[in-house]
């Protein structure tokens, strides 16, 4: 298990000069969503809603730790790869498990929301958050959950992703601050990116999205394309989509830029943050332009977001 701060622990009790509740007296809350990285950050309008009375630990996978560190209102994470969520969940191990119970029960957390997508059930880190001593466990699902949670919510079958863990937060008993539509957002300011992008507009693909024709298209129409992917993703060739590349530049050198491998998801943020548009095919970075509100393109023969951006982009152009 690793363990990062993002703002650091407080003391517990403290009054403002203006004798308002301070910041140091804020209960201690622990969000669980143990996914990578694209379905931790539709976690993040529940965590705002969390943050607004609640000092926020994040307990996630290794994969979703920078994600998590990206949401607003959350100020600790913690990781650990448990054995029963991941493509690849490792062995259970009695040693590592009670580790992880001691840690969980050393936060001092006095409640927990576990968030889980359609079909994963929340009853094994309910265990594990039981045995940590957490009185109060808030969770969603349809199963019998017995005496592992405090409250149990079974959201409408069509919420999208987002909207089931903020129910989830409602039903646990936090709202969103006035003027929060419930959007999903990163922390700001986000870092510079001209000396990854270079200079002049730019579209995104990922690079294991299969955009060869796509790329040659909006190359021919004078789009810059920038390319981009992490390390260990899925159907991510190495080196990166060379080939597409050298295809889409022959003509006009610089106008496909390879950055598959070389960024870590916090400068990923910034590059969707700054281009023209997203073209779809990667939840990872889907759900990073809806948290900068970047829009993302259409394309006949490509596969159809699952989001209606405010704004589209033809590859055909």
């Amino acid at each position: 298990m690793r363990a990062f701060a993002i703002d650091p622990f407080r003391p517990r009790a403290g009054i403002t000069h203006c004798g308002q509740l301070s910041y140091a007296s804020r209960k201690r809350t622990l969000v669980v969503r143990l996914d990578n990285a694209g379905e931790v950050l539709l976690a993040g309008p529940a965590v705002r809603a969390v943050a607004r009375t609640s000092h926020v630990t994040f307990l996630t996978a290794p994969g979703g730790a920078e994600a998590a560190a990206l949401l607003p209102g959350v100020a600790a994470v913690l990781t650990w790869q448990a054995p029963w969520a991941g493509e690849k969940p490792p062995a259970l191990h009695a040693a590592e498990l009670a580790l992880v119970v001691k840690r969980m029960t050393a936060g001092c957390f006095d409640d927990a929301l576990i968030l889980t997508s359609r079909g994963q059930s929340p009853l094994p880190s309910a265990m594990v958050l039981r045995l940590a001593g957490i009185s109060r466990i808030a969770a969603m699902g349809c199963e019998a959950p017995g005496t592992l949670l405090d409250v149990w919510h079974d959201p409408p079958s069509d919420l999208t992703e987002p909207s089931r863990s903020l129910a989830l937060a409602h039903a646990a008993g936090y709202d969103l601050g006035p003027g929060d539509d419930g959007h999903l957002a990163v922390r700001r300011p986000l870092p510079a990116t001209q000396w990854l992008t270079g200079e002049g507009p730019y579209l995104v693909a990922h690079a294991a999205a299969g955009w060869g024709a796509a790329i040659d298209n909006l190359v021919a129409g004078g789009h810059r394309v920038v390319l981009t992917g992490r390390i260990g993703d899925r159907g991510l060739p190495s080196p990166s989509v060379r080939w597409t590349a050298a295809s889409a530049t022959g003509a006009v050198p610089g106008l496909v830029v390879d950055l598959a491998g070389r960024t870590d998801l916090l400068q990923l943020a910034a590059v969707v943050d700054r281009a023209e548009a997203v073209l779809p095919g990667n939840a990872e970075v889907e759900n990073l332009a809806a948290a900068v509100c970047t829009p993302i393109a259409r394309h006949p023969g490509l596969p159809a977001s699952c989001r209606e951006p405010a704004e589209a982009v033809s590859a055909d152009a």
